[in-house]
């Protein structure tokens, strides 16, 4: 018997794992072998279909590293952290609508910075010529315009998967670079880092290593993938790599099947094979089989009881016990306490929803009931509902005169997304059937009700807009290996890091080469960072001896840095930074104009005029003290409150990194930073006009008899 080999039985199939306790949660089913005269495999193109674990494709030696749930956070991926809901999604003057702007053009850098990468990791590195690269985040139409918001939300989330992609094969030469390195090549942090064309800045590269890209633990579940025994010899070497950064490896005997002295190892003996199946017997019998989910009867992922919330009385969804006779006194302890249905919306009156109950439960439950139908069905009722199914397998959209009923599942705004049930008329229906396809549509043949519901799987693609299978939309992928992707910008790397960390002074405990000194004064002063070193040139006396009896750890305290963070600034900048301060210590309000352009952008003339387009500052007095209100450029008044600064240094901050439009974002971001803000609202009538609250008794009727 082989210790330490997992064998699972599956639909009468062997397959066995070393470093994997279960099989995935669905296996897909068997492809075409290698063919190798004309050198392809069936292995899919969509990023879409790769998110899950495949089986191995010559081809594309990346499938395996797509992470499991990938974290779309820090400095390097933040930009794609979004959700179906959240995506900014901005109308265009011909009434389409496309990815907000600034979104889009972060995501199209983040694209050429991660091709960059992945070019130069490539370089040297055995990779089959007739291997296919991902497709680039742009193939998939975030840059294009569309008919309505939500099919422009689901372009957009399935171009931010292909960035999984991508980033899977930069991960697949990091981790082959580390496993069989070469003495005469560099790391790959160093690959980076030295290039001649464009050198990556460390700090972001570093961020990078800490992403799901550049971390190669156990901490980031990938996807792995199914080795067909009978075509597996050419993964010989990738296998031993994949196992040693814990890749999930499954491999499928098939039968006859005899293992070569590498994969003998793998080949399950008869002890295995039958304690698996007496295990997949006992599994079964159980209510969970060796796939490690739950049983089949229920395809929603439901608990196997009668009940989806997993309550023990099947008329009650919420798990109350049965309601007791009129003689009967139920104990106090036996009475479970209900929850609170407040905040989920009412159901629609003969939706079948219960109140509270989601759409995953929904289906559950009515697949339950389902298989209770079927047992007490009758023949007759049998084929009729078999017919019904048949004539569904098209999708067709049900006519006028048909007695089927079409519900679609609305998200309710008010109560964060969660979604009602909801009859659509016979004459509504053309309008919103396109806007599903097969994948998020379900025909119940037994109530003869179809259900559109997008969060069945809400990057697929609607069948009411057919472009998107068009071959100039996403032409083939090339033959050749990499397209030549020119440098991006060495200031858009650090720019990924002063924009997530911002002017947090701690940034030197994370990264030492990045001083949180000069993003401070920037951002919240006005310092201009190539501000010249020489000595000022409209100075007074006062301000040359305040320079030359400065010194620099006495400034540095001055703004709340410390030693570490300030140790890695050249003398130069030293100096102009000595220089702007004393500027703001020793000059009256007045006097301000005189410094310099190129030292301070906030001046009477700056050189850097602030034009923000998306809010706008303006200054109000209230309650006897100054506050900058910050509102959109766009449709102000159809906000019914104002974000208020109490301090200017904090609006500047706000127009400087470029927050907006959303005033609730800014406010969120403002709270994140700990900086204090005021929410105002328009009254109708001034406080000092309005009547002033009486005082408050408490009368009693004093002492009074029972009978009373």
């Amino acid at each position: 018997m082989n210790r330490g080999l997992h064998v699972f039985i599956h639909e009468g199939q062997q397959f066995t794992s070393f470093n994997a306790s279960s099989l995935p949660a669905v296996v897909p089913p068997i492809p075409r072998p290698w063919n190798p005269h004309l050198e392809s495999d069936s292995s899919p193109d969509n990023i879409k279909d790769v998110l899950t674990t495949q089986w191995a494709y010559e081809t594309r030696p990346w499938f395996p590293l797509i992470p499991m749930n990938p974290v779309f956070d820090g400095a390097v991926f933040s930009c794609l952290n979004h959700s179906f809901y959240s995506l900014p999604i901005e109308s265009m003057p011909d009434g389409r609508h496309i990815l907000r702007g600034d979104v889009r053009q972060q995501w199209e850098t983040l694209g050429q910075k991660l091709l960059w990468c992945q070019g130069h990791l490539a370089a040297n590195m055995h990779f089959p010529w007739y291997g296919q690269f991902p497709r680039a985040p742009r193939d998939y139409g975030y840059l294009r315009s569309h008919v309505d918001v939500t099919l422009a939300k689901k372009v957009a989330l399935r171009s931010r998967d292909a960035f999984l992609g991508v980033s899977a094969l930069c991960t697949y030469f990091i981790m082959t670079r580390r496993y069989r390195p070469h003495k005469e090549s560099s790391t790959w942090t160093d690959l980076l880092t030295n290039d001649a064309r464009c050198p990556i800045p460390s700090t972001w590269v570093t961020e990078l290593s800490r992403t799901f890209v550049g971390d190669l633990t156990d901490g980031v579940p990938r996807t792995g993938m199914i080795i067909n025994a009978a075509y597996g010899l050419s993964w010989d070497t990738d296998v031993l790599m994949f196992e040693h950064y814990q890749v999930p490896i499954w491999v499928y005997w098939p039968p006859n099947v005899l293992p070569n002295k590498t994969w003998s190892r793998y080949f399950p003996s008869a002890e295995n094979i039958a304690a698996a199946t007496h295990t997949s017997w006992g599994g079964s019998q159980g209510g969970n089989n060796q796939r490690g989910i739950r049983s089949d009867d229920n395809p929603w992922g439901a608990q196997s009881n009668d009940d989806p919330w997993g309550a023990q009385s099947n008329d009650d969804p919420w798990g109350a016990q049965s309601q007791p006779n009129d003689s009967e006194q139920t104990p106090a302890s036996a009475v479970q306490s209900q929850p609170d249905l407040s905040c989920f919306p009412l159901p629609n009156r003969n939706s079948g929803q219960r109140h509270g109950e989601d759409w995953e439960a929904f289906f559950a439950c009515r697949a339950m009931q389902n298989k209770k139908k079927e047992e007490k069905e009758t023949p007759s009722h049998k084929q009729a509902r078999l017919s019904r199914e048949r004539s569904a397998e098209n999708h067709r959209i049900p006519g006028k005169s048909s007695t089927i009923q079409v519900f679609e599942w609305q998200p309710q705004d008010d109560y964060n997304g969660f979604m009602l049930r909801t009859h659509i008329t016979k004459a509504g229906v053309q309008d919103v059937w396109g806007d599903y396809n097969k994948f998020t549509r379900i025909f119940d043949s037994f109530s003869n009700q179809w259900d559109l519901c997008l969060a069945l799987d809400p990057t697929s693609m609607p069948d009411g807009d057919n472009r998107e299978d068009n071959d100039d939309i996403m032409p083939p992928l090339p033959t050749t290996a990499l397209v030549d992707v020119p440098p991006p910008a060495p200031s858009s790397f650090l720019s990924d890091i002063y924009t997530y960390f911002g002017s947090n002074v701690s940034l030197s405990s994370r990264h030492k080469d990045i001083e949180g000194i000069v993003p401070v004064l920037h951002y919240y002063f006005g310092y201009r960072p190539t501000a010249p070193s020489s000595a000022p040139l409209y100075a007074s006396m006062q301000l040359h001896e305040w320079i030359k009896k400065t010194n620099w750890d006495h400034l540095r305290k001055l703004l709340g840095d410390s030693a570490a963070e300030t140790g890695s600034i050249a003398a130069p900048q030293r100096q102009s930074i000595t220089n702007f301060i004393a500027y703001l210590v020793n000059l009256k309000e007045s006097d301000l104009g005189v410094i310099p352009p190129d030292v301070w952008d906030l001046g009477p003339d700056p050189s850097l005029q602030i034009t923000h387009a998306y809010i706008r500052v303006s200054c109000a007095n209230l309650s006897q003290r100054r506050y900058y209100i910050i509102e959109p450029r766009q449709s102000p008044s159809l906000l019914f409150w104002t974000l208020a600064i109490p301090n200017p240094i904090t609006a500047v901050m706000c127009l400087r990194r470029n927050w907006g439009p959303d005033i609730k974002q800014i406010g969120l971001a403002l709270l994140k930073k700990g900086i204090a803000f005021r929410t105002l609202q328009p009254m109708a009538v001034a406080p000092n006009f309005r009547r002033p609250l009486t005082e408050l008794r408490t009368y009693t009727l004093g002492h009074q008899s029972s009978s009373f």
